[in-house]
C-alpha cells in the first residue's frame, strides 16, 4: 500500500488539475467573452490595473504555472524521481500571487469572481499539500 506521501502527491496533482480547469476557463473568459458580461464581478477583475503581467493576463500565466506543475509530477513518475525542489519553488512563488490577487480581489476592488476563488482555493490546496510532504 502506497504510503501518505504518495497520497500528497496525488493530492497536488488534483488541486493542480482544479486548478488548470478553472484558470482556462478564466483565461478563455477573458479572451472571447470580455465584453460580453459588462457588468460581472468578473469583468471588474478583467478591466482592473494590475491584473496584466507584462502583456500577459494572470489567467494565462496561471495556465502556464498549473500546466509546468503537472509536466513536474507525470515526468517524475516516468523517471521515478520526482523533482521536489522545483514543485516547492513553484508553489512558494504562487502564494505571494495569490496572497496579492485575492487582497486586490477582495480589498480594493469588493467583488467576489468565483472563477479566481477557485484558482486561488487550488493554490492553497497545492500549498497545503506540500506542507503536509514536506513536514511527514
Amino acid at each position: 500500500m502506497p504510503d501518505s506521501s504518495f497520497f500528497s502527491l496525488i493530492a497536488v496533482g488534483g488541486a493542480a488539475l482544479f486548478g488548470l480547469h478553472g484558470a482556462v476557463g478564466l483565461a478563455i473568459k477573458h479572451h472571447i467573452h470580455r465584453n460580453n458580461y459588462l457588468n460581472s464581478a468578473c469583468n471588474r477583475v478583467f478591466s482592473s490595473k494590475g491584473i496584466y503581467i507584462s502583456i500577459f493576463p494572470a489567467a494565462f500565466l496561471a495556465v502556464l504555472f498549473y500546466c509546468i506543475v503537472l509536466f513536474i509530477l507525470i515526468s517524475g513518475i516516468y523517471q521515478n524521481k520526482i523533482h521536489i525542489l522545483l514543485l516547492n519553488a513553484a508553489i512558494l512563488m504562487a502564494l505571494p500571487a495569490t496572497g496579492y490577487y485575492a487582497f486586490k480581489m477582495f480589498f480594493r476592488l469588493r467583488v467576489i469572481c468565483i472563477g479566481c476563488i477557485r484558482v486561488h482555493l487550488a493554490n492553497l490546496m497545492m500549498s497545503f499539500a506540500m506542507l503536509f510532504y514536506n513536514f511527514q
